[in-house]
């Protein structure tokens, strides 16, 4: 399941059925994420205020059912990277602990979180939660729209100097026709932070936090094996979110720190 603001490369959507003994093994990845891509168009109107967690579960279950991948008998793996991560990981307790409905109860069997953004930095919840009271939207950082915008969201994730000032030209092209605040809606709906004023960065953590470990505790009883990957140099996922998710799976949750690393680049 992809990141936020990413698009699908290399690969095509779509599955593939390789025959095993008893079974089949369905390789699958998502398409564009719901609103990215060219799947912005649909949400392109006055009354559309983004797309919560909720939102991103509900596409990814579609389709699985599309691909036939919901009709019990395919054993599920999630792989989830940044905001895809946050809802592989939030998708695999609701299915888990039996809250999806049974005829389209996904059998997940492994997860792996790539920095899921289960918890992005307090800087981040701060800019949020600023924006959400006084308005600038071109301040958050995920809403660029100029190449110096665009060059200053690829340096927080990571990129080199030489790529940041190649690329920027590039993404900040490929939003010449957007709404100017469509990707400030999408950032606050994943957030899921709305109901904080923006003196609660603490209380919104904490309510994210809370919401990370009641995932995990589901996990955990099941023990379901759960891989998190972040690099040490990640700058928007939150560096205690490898730990957070250990905490809360426990002993079926292996950690491994890309040392030096900005996730984002890395994958």
């Amino acid at each position: 399941v992809t990141g936020f603001a990413s698009r699908r490369q290399r690969r095509p959507c779509g599955t593939t059925r390789t025959p095993r003994p008893h079974r089949y093994c369905l390789d699958g990845r998502v398409p564009d994420a719901a609103g990215h891509g060219k799947r912005h168009a649909w949400a392109v109107r006055s009354s559309w205020e983004g797309l919560s967690l909720d939102d991103h579960m509900s596409d990814v279950e579609a389709f699985c059912a599309a691909v036939g991948a919901s009709d019990g008998t395919v054993p599920v793996d999630l792989v989830g990277y940044s905001m895809g991560g946050a809802t592989a990981f939030a998708l695999a307790a609701r299915h888990v602990n039996g809250s999806a409905p049974a005829a389209s109860r996904l059998p997940v069997r492994r997860v792996a979180l790539l920095a899921p953004a289960l918890l992005v930095t307090q800087e981040l919840y701060a800019m949020t939660l600023s924006v959400q009271r006084h308005g600038g939207v071109e301040r958050c950082v995920y809403n660029y729209r100029t190449e110096a915008e665009a060059e200053e969201m690829l340096r927080l994730v990571g990129y080199a100097e030489p790529l940041c000032e190649k690329l920027a030209p590039v993404l900040a092209w490929g939003r010449r026709d957007q709404p100017p605040d469509l990707w400030w809606k999408m950032w606050r709906g994943l957030g899921g932070v709305q109901a904080f004023g923006e003196g609660e960065v603490d209380a919104a953590v904490d309510a994210k936090r809370a919401a990370l470990a009641s995932s995990g505790s589901v996990l955990a009883e099941a023990a379901t094996p759960v891989l998190v990957v972040q690099g040490s140099a990640e700058l928007v996922v939150d560096a205690s979110v490898p730990r957070e998710v250990r905490r809360a799976v426990g002993s079926a949750c292996d950690v491994a720190t890309l040392e030096g690393s900005a996730t984002a680049v890395t994958r």
